[in-house]
């Protein structure tokens, strides 16, 4: 049975003609959240009772669960505590950035690269780079979302490669065989897509240089590789652009690089809470919302 909102507070207000237009006005993450916020405190109050079975799970998990049950139990802690306590990088719901219109068509997977996809349209992208192909899924997805776009991707061009780059790589299973595009070769979306080979540390980007609407940062995941791909995007960013990293909260070095430049950029950098992604972009997407949807009628 559905929960039902108490005739006083908001459930009357939102009969109250006078309160319809606020009301109207939010997302629906924080419709949800203003309708069901009076009902929180007694809600926590009332699961008291489930202290006690919480309590013993979590030591039954810790100590008898396995390395797996341990590891993501500690994991998903370890994330949160991230997400919490980053300094200077807002969080944003997923349901509070007004995509909900936005209609994607992908492997669902991985949700992450539709919701890449959908920014990509909301913010009327022409140009897209991004660091690190591997099979080109995303790649596909963003060039079958938006037909108009054309999209340079970049990774190394043989295995042989792998052992003679300048930084640290992550993930070496992605070097156990080599398939980079797999996913985009031979489908109508190829025509549109550029594939560049080579080490993103030592690769030649002033070609682009301003000229890209959107970067995609999802190549290797070591700190210094980051801090160098982030770089090579804020000079490749055109003056409407928005970087959009991969994989924050999973890997220190992108987290690290992603907490030390958002004190120093003239906007937020902003982490989608439910995805993988952090954003920066020159165009004020939580002050003045999406390119996209302001030019509707």
């Amino acid at each position: 049975m559905f929960g039902l909102v108490p005739q006083s507070g908001l459930a009357q207000q939102a009969r109250d003609p006078s309160q319809q237009d606020d009301l109207l006005r939010l997302t629906p993450g924080k419709l949800a959240r203003r309708l069901n916020g009076q009902r929180v405190a007694p809600r926590l109050w009332d699961n008291r009772r489930l202290i006690g079975s919480l309590s013993a799970g979590l030591a039954r998990t810790l100590i008898t669960g396995g390395e797996g049950a341990r590891y993501r139990l500690l994991g998903h802690l370890w994330i949160e505590l991230q997400r919490f306590l980053a300094p200077n990088v807002t969080n944003v719901d997923l349901a509070d950035l007004g995509m909900e219109t936005t209609l994607i068509e992908g492997d669902a997977t991985r949700h992450c690269r539709l919701v890449l996809a959908a920014a990509c349209k909301l913010l009327q992208c022409r140009t897209v780079f991004e660091i690190g192909t591997f099979q080109g899924q995303t790649t596909w997805v963003v060039a079958h979302n938006n037909p108009k776009t054309r999209v340079f991707t970049l990774d190394l061009p043989s295995l042989e490669a792998a052992h003679q780059l300048r930084y640290e790589v992550t993930d070496p299973e992605y070097f156990v065989a080599w398939n980079r595009g797999a996913r985009f070769l031979g489908t109508p979306e190829a025509a549109r897509i550029t594939q560049l080979f080579g080490d993103s540390a030592a690769f030649d980007f002033s070609p682009y240089y301003g000229q890209m609407d959107l970067v995609f940062i999802d190549g290797s995941h070591s700190y210094d590789y980051v801090r160098s791909d982030t770089e090579a995007a804020l000079r490749m960013l055109s003056e409407r652009g928005t970087i959009v990293w991969d994989d924050y909260l999973y890997y220190p070095g992108i987290y690290r690089v992603v907490t030390e430049l958002s004190p120093r950029m003239d906007r937020r950098i902003f982490h989608i809470v439910g995805t993988r992604l952090a954003v920066y972009s020159r165009v004020d997407i939580l002050g003045n919302g999406w390119p996209g949807v302001n030019a509707l009628p």
